[in-house]
């Protein structure tokens, strides 16, 4: 195992990610530029989510939408807040694809996504940007936070068991001051009077209850990974909104439908460190899982108002297990609103 730092979030190739995402939302549903001028859709079913160009994002977008299109309602308008032109266009192109006509090639529009472009968090102009982008919205899932990943170096072998398996962690260490002051000033954006948002789910990372510098904590990557998730979960319980905070494990890019385990405090991390497996390697979760949690989040909001989960794959099931119909239907049979809810509900109210 070796420890790298890198840029977490680079634009997609329409073709590639179509495919991951399409491949990922099948998964996930066996279960259950905006520029300042652009008018904003009227007060009705809005979520915002933002760093909405990241792989996790584009996931949210898209099963959201298809979950409201199979339970039969209307789905609702995706926000999705961007750092660039480049990542709105990648949003566009990866979740409606392309339509290429007199040698041009286009996104297709979609009525039910807009994108908001928010370049300098600095600046006056985009902050007000920002501002509006929560406007009319009463639901957002901010995802700016950073957080390590687990990059399998073995890829064309999922045979091997996780302990067996190969990998580097990957702390996007070039982004994370980037990513955690925008994060601030989204949760800021989002508390304002003028804002409609009743409800935020932020994305978060184990390793904050043991502390980034112990060694679950630098299995989580440490301070540079750590301190800014911090920050705004100290922000956002400061604020009159609802929430509810999901610390993840690792990410890694595998495929979903693997069964989940939940937990608080960072008992899931401390369990995997006191482990007897020779290498500590953190609790790790897929990005399409993470997705499928915080879908189910944002359906049950009314039930984990207030909660700081903790979510990873289950222990029995790793990597090799990703795809097998063992995993699939182990998945498909968990109640999550009920295991969430006996694993954390009490737990918080006593603490």
């Amino acid at each position: 195992m070796r420890s790298t730092s890198s840029s977490s979030c680079q634009p997609c190739c329409a073709i590639t990610s179509i495919t991951n995402i399409a491949l990922a939302t099948t998964f996930l549903l066996l279960t259950n530029l905006m520029t300042p001028s652009s008018a904003l859709t009227p007060p009705n079913d809005i979520i915002v989510i933002t760093h909405a160009a990241g792989r996790m994002g584009k996931l949210l977008a898209l099963q959201i939408h298809e979950e409201s299109k199979l339970c039969g309602s209307t789905p609702p308008t995706i926000r999705a807040v961007v750092r660039s032109d480049a990542e709105a266009l990648s949003v566009k192109c990866d979740l409606g694809g392309t339509l290429t006509a007199g040698g041009e090639t286009r996104p297709i529009p979609l009525s039910w996504l807009e994108t908001v472009v928010v370049k300098d968090i600095t600046d006056d102009g985009d902050l007000e940007v920002l501002r509006m982008a929560f406007s009319g919205a009463e639901e957002a899932i901010l995802c700016d936070a950073s957080h390590n990943e687990i990059v399998w170096n073995d890829t064309d072998d999922t045979s091997s068991t996780d302990s067996q398996a190969q990998y580097s962690i990957i702390v996007p260490a070039a982004e994370s001051k980037d990513l955690s002051e925008r994060l601030l000033a989204e949760i800021t954006a989002a508390a304002t009077p003028s804002s409609s948002i009743k409800h935020i789910i932020l994305r978060s990372s184990m390793g904050l209850a043991v502390g980034p510098s112990t060694e679950a904590g630098r299995a989580m990557g440490g301070p540079s990974a750590l301190n800014g998730p911090a920050r705004a979960e100290t922000l956002l319980r400061a604020t009159s909104l609802d929430y509810t905070i999901l610390r993840l494990g690792a990410l890694t890019d595998d495929a979903g439908m693997v069964p989940l385990m939940f937990g608080t405090n960072d008992s899931l991390l401390k369990r995997k460190m006191d482990s007897e497996e020779a290498v500590r390697r953190p609790p790790i979760v897929s990005r399409a899982d993470a997705a499928r949690i915080t879908g189910v989040l944002l359906r049950e909001r009314g039930c984990f108002r207030g909660l700081t989960i903790d979510c990873s794959w289950h222990p029995k099931f790793g990597r090799n297990s990703v795809g097998t119909e063992e995993a699939m239907q182990a998945a498909g049979r968990q109640d999550l609103k009920r295991q969430i809810l006996d694993k954390c509900a009490l737990k918080e109210q006593i603490r």
